[in-house]
């Protein structure tokens, strides 16, 4: 039984390549891992200042910020250039991850949660954790969410889904026309994670219901496999 909190996170950027990318925003919401319910104090959001001279980003071995990825996030150049510094972000968020870590241990740190978050999130949170900090003491790994559990939405709505014929595609923009979610601030960090942790609560409130009703206690000793 899961006892850790989740903290449902996302990241907008000035690019698509989560290794060399630049963030803009980073938005989170803490959610009780037994109530499913929003933490006290449980939200996060903060702009990001990127490097806008493009030949000292590529010195520095990053990717310039592309102008499409700032049209799709309605961010621009002049707000971006007073936003905070990346350090000063990343150690507030640190810290708000931190407090929902009640056992203050790596095996009891908040569950990192989102959508597509394996694939483009957590290589960020990775690159940011071996510039910033905290990383593991013996892996050298990203210490700041728990180094097991990851629950990336993607996945879940694949499993539930792939047998679907009205689901277009993984993204959350077909996500939210399918299941009638408001599109009016997609792509804003915050909103991106309220929808993401409705998301998340939904399904884990799906699965507590089913899976009870569900035989896993010696299902295939009979011999029924599929392989």
């Amino acid at each position: 039984m899961n006892y850790r909190d989740i903290i449902v996170f996302d990241f907008e950027t000035g690019g698509r390549n989560p290794y060399k990318c630049q963030p803009t925003q980073i938005a989170a919401v803490a959610i009780h891992g037994r109530k499913l319910t929003v933490q006290p104090g449980g939200y996060f959001n903060s702009e990001i200042r990127p490097i806008l001279d493009d030949d000292k980003a590529i010195e520095l071995g990053l990717d310039p910020v592309e102008d499409e990825a700032l049209a799709v996030t309605r961010k621009n150049r002049e707000d971006l250039a007073k936003a905070p510094q990346p350090k000063a972000v990343w150690q507030k968020f640190t810290n708000f991850v931190n407090k929902y870590n009640f056992k203050k241990t790596n095996y009891y740190a908040p569950i990192a949660a989102g959508y597509n978050i394996i694939g483009f999130d957590m290589p960020i949170v990775e690159r940011m954790c071996q510039q910033y900090g905290p990383t593991h003491n013996k892996s050298g790994r990203q210490g700041l969410f728990n180094p097991i559990h990851k629950v990336d939405l993607m996945h879940t709505v694949w499993m539930w889904m792939e047998n679907n014929s009205d689901v277009k595609s993984l993204s959350m923009d077909s996500m939210r026309d399918l299941l009638g979610m408001d599109k009016e601030n997609a792509h804003d960090a915050l909103q991106d994670v309220k929808d993401t942790a409705n998301l998340l609560i939904a399904f884990m409130k799906l699965i507590r219901r089913v899976s009870p009703s569900v035989k896993f206690e010696k299902a295939f000793a009979d011999g029924n496999i599929h392989l």
